[in-house]
């Protein structure tokens, strides 16, 4: 009449659709949730953690299985079950929560976004992209890979660690460069039977090791610094009960240039909030506890003129460095690039048709033609592909004419933005 388990998913699934109450003796991990579910909508007792049971716990547990109201809501959920389709629903529940606007190609959106037109803002599908390269419409070096979402964020959190982790890391990397892989180096440059040949490459081996070594150690000094100006940073949590007042978002670097925007942006918000915590502080306070509050805040806002400018100007330090790291990184992910993240001709071939089944004239030299003889696509569809790009292009050049004043140049990115607006709109 009841059933008896450690909570697991799976288990508590199959106990609820035969429509039996359920008792959780819950281990570790979810089970501790599904047996919380499973009281919380009556359909058994509280869970019973499996390292505290007993046999009168146990006892009792039974004793409410049998009471009629638990026994009806598992027959309820017995029924819901039958009537649902759960495969369907997960299906549903994934599509719904995908971030479409950015998976869709702006120009025939039928097609996914891989590519990223910078000058037009304007994500591009790969056959939206060969046929507007074969048509001559854009350059290929013009192009870059759309990334929909930057999975470098799961390892870039604010959340407290210990401020060595870093140092400790690339300390690791460089005594292996020193100690393990030079010394391996050198006793390969021994087989060389030429002496000036393997005298040579003992020294590059020496030279790269000592190199590779020392960039370490100076990449896990600068880790603990960084480390250190966060932990600063985060000090005024530890006696300012009014710190969310100062909270900004942490800065998203990919490169030298947000790196130095990020150091800017770390001193001066450092040396405003310091001063004027004079003010709102005190006010804070006073609003959410009263005149109490209010002391208190001034209180807490006079140490803060002096932490958080000194903060802030280290904290820019360290906001350039992490700027240089990641434009390093950005250049060395560059230079070994998988080939099939770029745009080359010969890598869309699975797009091309055979001449069997193109639908144009072998002698058709027009842009359209070329394109859909290269893309595998129509060529009514290339050529819509091609009107509605010269139409995004003649409507930025309209809103570029409008704009022409001495301030264009400062402008730019807004009309830029309006402007992927608007081709948005007319996508959707």
């Amino acid at each position: 009449s009841a059933v008896c388990h450690h909570g697991g998913a799976g288990t508590t699934a199959a106990g609820l659709r035969a429509g039996k109450p359920t008792i959780v003796v819950p281990f570790f991990g979810d089970q501790f949730f599904w047996g919380a579910m499973i009281a919380k909508i009556g359909a058994g007792p509280p869970p019973i953690p499996g390292k505290n049971l007993t046999s009168d716990q146990l006892i009792e547990a039974f004793n409410i299985v049998r009471q009629a109201d638990i026994s009806e809501v598992a027959e309820r959920l017995k029924v819901a079950f039958e009537h649902e389709n759960g495969c369907d629903a997960a299906v549903h529940a994934f599509h719904s929560n995908l971030p479409l606007e950015k998976m869709q190609s702006d120009i025939e959106s039928t097609f996914g976004a891989y590519y990223w037109l910078k000058d037009y803002n304007l994500k591009l599908s790969r056959p939206v992209a060969q046929v507007l390269v074969t048509a001559e419409k854009i350059k290929e070096s013009e192009l870059s890979v759309h990334s929909t979402y930057s999975w470098d964020r799961l390892a870039k959190d604010d959340r407290p660690h210990l401020p060595i982790h870093g140092m400790i890391k690339h300390g690791h990397k460089a005594f292996n460069s020193l100690f393990i892989d030079t010394p391996k180096a050198l006793r390969s440059s021994k087989t060389s039977n030429h002496l000036i040949v393997g005298t040579c490459d003992g020294a590059e081996c020496i030279v790269k090791g000592v190199g590779k070594s020392l960039g370490y150690a100076s990449i896990g000094c600068l880790s603990f610094y960084g480390d250190v100006t966060d932990a600063l940073e985060r000090l005024p949590k530890l006696y300012d009960p009014y710190s969310d007042c100062d909270e900004h978002a942490r800065p998203k670097l990919n490169g030298i240039h947000s790196g130095a925007k990020a150091a800017g942006n770390a001193a001066w918000h450092g040396l405003k909030d310091g001063i004027t915590g004079l003010i709102r502080k005190p006010r804070a306070g006073f609003r959410r506890h009263g005149i109490l509050g209010g002391a208190a805040g001034a209180a807490v806002a006079i140490p803060n003129v002096v932490i958080k400018p000194v903060a802030g100007v280290l904290a820019s330090i360290t906001w350039l460095t992490r700027g240089c790291y990641a434009e390093a990184k950005h250049l060395k992910r560059k230079r070994h690039c998988n080939p099939s993240n770029q745009l080359l001709l010969s890598s869309l071939n699975g797009y091309r048709r055979t001449s069997s089944r193109l639908q144009i004239d072998d002698i058709d030299a027009s842009p359209a033609g070329r394109a859909a003889l290269e893309s595998g696509l129509t060529i009514n569809k290339c050529r819509d592909i091609l009107s509605e790009f010269e139409q995004i292009q003649n409507e930025q050049d309209s809103m570029f004419i409008r704009s022409d004043n001495p301030k264009k140049q400062k402008n730019e990115k807004i009309f830029k933005r309006l402007f992927h607006q608007q081709c948005s709109c007319f996508s959707a």
